[in-house]
């Protein structure tokens, strides 16, 4: 009888952040013996319950273990985003039988996340919020999410998900509302030209104050395909009346947006992918209840990451991400138009300069480098988080990524021809930190490309994409 005894765990991302490539030469030998997995053992988790991990598994009891299984198994309990290491060993129990032993460490999962920043640059703009977060609600991994923010666009939020109902059926459902009080973008709407500063705080403006309601329900095929239909209710109200603000001329729009879409995902990591791919197109109208208002709008998204190997065990990612969205319709308000310059919607260089349209095109592009690959620490070896609660005790991932930027975008009007309009691009480079916790530390330093040149450097606590 051959004996074998390895375990293969998702923070040995460290040696190579592709776990294939990872424990393929291990894997392989085991792979080649036409093993039977007898029974599967789950251990570490406490909370979480055993059926949350065994169902992501595609390596069933009486089934026979293959190299393909085991790191599409590994890959998946990761990207539930409940645990910080993830390990299947398996273990010999006979000449053609092995156990799989699941071990898990479970996460923080109660976060109070507090949240601030500094709106365009400008200080009368500032805001905090907290975002309070609990996830693997009942060990079942759902989802509650309560949120605020104060000051600047201040807002209030409550939402809860669950990623599975039925075991074979696979639905997924989420529920939530929310309210918001947010100053009014819009450069057409105020009287000014297409392409100024973002407003700031002095300009005279006005407020949109909107109450929201939605019903999400969906089913997922398999392991990377989904469909789901999408249920809103809008109620939306501005300070101060003019026409194209509202399409209701009381100054208040109620509306229904009803669609849905369909979405395919293949990426290893979702928090900071660096192979695999990610579609989404959805379609939403917009109208029902009051007969003013009729329009449509058409989403899609597509996200590619190609790995480019130099040896056996380095690679680099060319990634890249399209988004457009079209509206459908005679008349688009002005709190549906897109733009381009605000938060984290801007083609990096020209973060500041505002452009709005009824309709979007932005390209991303990026090649990430790794510098230091994504590992683990065990953070009782750190300063400072080793006196932490609870977090002492977890193991924590980081890596660090170099990437060298290309963006370009463009909103237009639906009476514009897009090919006649100009497309603003930027080009730089930037450091990307792999935080723990699912967080992407950003820093990038981009020049726009045309005359005048002008650099900027941003900051942002999330990948690009």
């Amino acid at each position: 009888m051959t004996i074998l005894f390895f375990s293969v765990t998702l923070p040995a991302l460290a040696q190579d952040d592709s776990l294939v490539r990872q424990f393929e030469e291990n894997a392989l030998k085991i792979d080649s013996l036409n093993l039977k997995v007898k029974n599967i053992l789950i251990t570490g988790n406490k909370v979480t319950k055993d059926e949350i991990i065994s169902r992501e598994m595609s390596l069933k009891e009486g089934g026979k273990f293959t190299l393909k299984k085991y790191s599409d198994d590994l890959l998946s309990i990761y990207n539930l985003a409940l645990f910080t290491r993830v390990e299947i060993i398996p273990i010999p129990v006979a000449e053609k039988d092995i156990t799989l032993n699941v071990d898990v460490q479970e996460r923080w999962y109660i976060l109070p996340l507090p949240q601030g920043g500094i709106e365009d640059g400008e200080w009368r703009k500032i805001w905090a919020g907290l975002n309070l977060r609990w996830d693997n609600f009942r060990g079942r991994n759902e989802r509650v999410n309560l949120g605020f923010r104060v000051f600047y666009n201040p807002s209030f939020s409550l939402s809860y998900n669950v990623p599975w109902i039925g075991e074979k059926l696979r639905l997924f459902l989420g529920i939530g509302g929310s309210w918001s009080r947010t100053r009014n973008q819009s450069l057409t709407a105020v009287g000014k030209q297409n392409g100024s500063n973002t407003l700031s705080f002095e300009d005279e403006n006005y407020e949109n104050t909107q109450y929201k309601a939605e019903v999400t329900i969906g089913r997922q095929f398999g392991k990377n395909l989904g469909l789901f239909t999408d249920y809103r209710f809008y109620h939306l109200r501005v300070t101060k009346y003019a026409p194209g603000r509202t399409l209701s001329s009381d100054g208040v729009d109620r509306y229904l947006s009803i669609g849905g879409g369909v979405f395919y995902d293949s990426r290893d990591i979702y928090e900071y992918a660096t192979k695999g791919d990610y579609f989404k197109t959805t379609y939403y109208r917009f109208g029902f209840i009051d007969k003013e208002i009729n329009f449509g709008r058409y989403t899609l998204e597509n996200q590619s990451f190609i790995p480019v190997n130099f040896t056996k065990n380095y690679y680099i990612t060319l990634a890249s991400r399209l988004h457009t969205s079209i509206a459908i319709g005679a008349i688009i308000p002005f709190y549906n138009h897109e733009y381009l310059g605000y938060s984290d919607d801007y083609v990096r260089g020209w973060k500041g300069q505002a452009f709005e349209g009824e309709n979007v095109f932005t390209l991303y592009n990026e090649v990430r480098i790794p510098i230091l690959k994504p590992r683990y620490v065990r953070a009782k070896e750190m300063m400072i988080v080793k006196d932490l609660p609870i977090i002492k005790n977890l193991d924590l991932r980081h890596g660090l990524y170099a990437t060298v930027i290309y963006d370009i975008g463009t909103v237009w009007y639906k009476h514009e021809n897009i090919f006649n309009k100009r497309f603003i691009s930027g080009a730089g480079i930037g450091l990307n930190f792999i935080a723990p916790f699912g967080y992407v530390l950003r820093a990038d330093w981009v020049f726009r490309l045309g005359k005048p040149i002008v650099g900027q450097i941003g900051f942002s606590i999330n990948a690009k994409f």
